[in-house]
């Protein structure tokens, strides 16, 4: 882990400013998270098909099912990069 330091006139300042922006960015993330999920659920269902299988390739894609598999996919990615980074966020920690 890395340390990155920060110079301020006003450092209580800075750390309540950071502390907040962190909050407020990690419950956009897990926010953003549960709708991507729902979404990912939704179209799944509709389209009847496994996740797991999908990602593995194993789903046929037809001229009737591709542009909605292309977009669970998409969102699956989506998802995965949503993942990473509040697990990056979640690791950042403010020395006072």
């Amino acid at each position: 882990m890395q340390i990155i330091t920060l110079k301020s006139d006003s450092p209580e300042t800075v750390v309540f400013l950071l502390k907040n922006a962190m909050d407020r960015e990690k419950r956009i993330l897990m926010d953003t998270i549960r709708i991507t999920k729902e979404k990912i659920d939704t179209l799944a269902k509709s389209l009847g098909v496994d996740i797991d299988k999908l990602m593995m390739d194993k789903i046929e894609h037809t001229e009737s099912n591709e542009m909605q598999l292309i977009e669970l996919e998409g969102e699956i990615e989506i998802l995965k990069h949503l993942e990473d980074e509040l697990k990056a966020l979640e690791t950042v920690e403010i020395c006072e």
